[in-house]
Parts: C-alpha cells; structure tokens; sequence
C-alpha cells in the first residue's frame, strides 16, 4: 500500500500525499552517500530531485514489487522491494534494488529508513549527492 501511495505521489508530483507516508527524522541512504532528513525542507528537497529526473527520463510509471516484508515487532516492519522505471513500455535503467523500515506511528504507517541500490548519477543517490553541494562549496 506504501509502495502504491509514495509512488502515485512521485509521478503526480503530489509532495503533500508522499510526505505524509514518511517519518522525519528519516535515514536515507544510496551506494555512496547517506544522510538524516531532520525537515520537511530536506524530504521536499529529495522529492523534488527525484520528480525532476522522473521527469527528463519520460517516467510514466513506477513498477515497484515486494520481495520481503517481515514484521520485526507490531509496529515496525523490514521490506525489500525492486523498483522499475518505465516510460511507457520500456524500462529505464536497470532495476533497482530497495530496502525500507517502516514503523506505525501514531496509528500510521510511515517509512522510516530507505536505503536504495543506486549510485550518484541515479534519482535518490542524484538527489543525495546534491544535498551535499552547499557543504563542499562552502569549504
């Protein structure tokens, strides 16, 4: 059901439905960076990051299948799943490993940690690595 949610949301650019399925403060984490996303700023940031990839590659779908998902206590569950990225009938790129916790707060569930399969130059690890620009023009 998240899968769906966050996923209609990224292709309508719908910003509002997609941070409400997540928790803040939310580790995110690609092959070569990681970080904690303290704000709603920082969330927004990887979303838009992310939508603006979707959009330059033609994304007209995300197809995104549950491998695992095991309950770790009642409120906290650990999932895998791959995610494709179609435009139309073609995939782009390879497909995506991902690997999520999701914990029930407040009676909802909420992603909590995400790590993806992915390098610099691909959606969220892209979105990450520009999170650190402001840093490294600074020093």
């Amino acid at each position: 059901m998240i899968l769906e949610i966050t996923g209609k949301a990224l292709l309508a650019g719908d910003f509002d439905s997609f941070a409400a399925r997540f928790h803040l403060p939310h580790f995110i984490s690609s092959i070569e960076s990681n970080t904690v996303l303290e704000t709603h700023d920082e969330l927004l940031h990887v979303f838009k990051k992310v939508t603006q990839d979707y959009a330059i590659k033609g994304i007209t779908n995300l197809v995104r299948i549950c491998d695992v998902a095991e309950y770790r206590s009642p409120t906290r569950i650990e999932a895998t799943h791959i995610a494709h990225m179609m435009a139309g009938d073609d995939r782009i790129g390879h497909a995506i490993p991902c690997f999520s916790v999701l914990e029930k707060i407040e009676g909802v569930w909420k992603v909590s940690s995400s790590q993806y399969a992915v390098d610099a130059k691909t959606t969220v690890g892209h979105a990450l690595e520009t999170m650190r620009e402001p840093t490294q023009q600074q020093q």
